[in-house]
């Protein structure tokens, strides 16, 4: 048991990829993933509210913290994620689960709920576009096109060292924000530590090859090329923090199109870390959506 955070932490070995959790309470599956460039930590708020009448767990994603980093390209990525947390849920012994996910880990919630519904009692999402509505904004919205230039910056073979450079200062400077204290950055700082960590972040980006126009190559907002249609049937609540510097309005547009059952929730002036900015109106929202499944 973590005492400070009041979690135990624990591993499960999944085809080949050992994947770090923290876990509390028991009762209903609920599974927060988080994004870059945090970690598990990022749900400490939420894994505190929901313990006390769920099982609640937040894995690193492959490549992050504590869990594997693997050597190849196209073992990173949304599909391969989504697959790691359909086998950890087997690995916990529950058959369906709800699926919360923000940034990366929103990608890999859509995908998973876009390939196996039938595990899926609930979804939530934070920030992050739908791969529809996210491909349509990269190609028609010049405001989201002009959000996601850092999409096109994570791919650069020289970004890792600007990163770590003085102690990760761009990172750090990143999550500078009232709401995550010393202690918090202190958390994320050492899961960047991680050997192969970084790279293993940056490797979503690389084989994503999310971004928008460069150079006379199309955008790519598309995530989950595999799926036709791209229609979620899972009840779904999507929170959107209207003041994202990522994630842009026109990149929800047209949204319940995709997802016939949707609830859709704006935070006004919340920015793209809005699970730690406003933890107690996240947890509501989510709280009242899942009662009134």
């Amino acid at each position: 048991m973590n005492e400070l955070f009041g979690v135990e932490h624990d591993f499960a070995e999944l085809d080949g990829v050992r994947l770090h959790y923290a876990r509390t309470g028991s009762g209903p599956l609920i599974v927060f993933l988080h994004g870059f460039p945090q970690c598990w930590y990022m749900w400490r708020h939420q894994l505190a509210h929901f313990g006390s009448d769920h099982l609640a767990v937040a894995p690193d994603l492959r490549g992050y913290n504590l869990s594997s980093k693997p050597e190849h390209l196209h073992e990173y990525g949304a599909w391969p994620a989504a697959r790691d947390i359909r086998a950890l849920a087997a690995h916990l012994g529950h058959e369906t689960f709800v699926l919360v996910g923000h940034d990366w880990g929103a990608a890999t919630a859509w995908t998973l709920a876009l390939h196996h519904p039938e595990l899926l009692d609930a979804l939530v999402i934070l920030a992050t576009p739908h791969p529809a509505t996210f491909d349509r904004a990269l190609r028609e919205d010049p405001e989201q096109q002009q959000a996601s230039q850092y999409l096109l910056g994570l791919r650069r073979a020289e970004v890792a060292s600007l990163i770590s450079h003085e102690d990760f200062a761009a990172l750090r400077s990143t999550l500078d924000q009232p709401f995550i204290d010393k202690r918090d950055l202190d958390q994320y700082l050492q899961s960047w530590c991680q050997p192969g960590a970084l790279q293993g972040m940056l490797r979503w980006y690389q084989r994503e090859g999310l971004g928008p126009p460069e150079d006379g190559i199309p955008s790519r907002g598309h995530y989950a090329p595999e799926v036709t249609p791209l229609l979620v049937s899972t009840p779904s609540l999507v929170i959107y923090p209207t003041a994202d510097l990522y994630t842009r309005p026109q990149a929800h547009e047209g949204l319940d199109q995709y997802v016939p059952e949707l609830l859709f929730q704006e935070i006004n002036g919340a920015t793209h870390w809005v699970a730690e900015e406003y933890p107690d109106l996240v947890n509501r929202y989510i709280r009242d959506f899942l009662a009134s499944r």
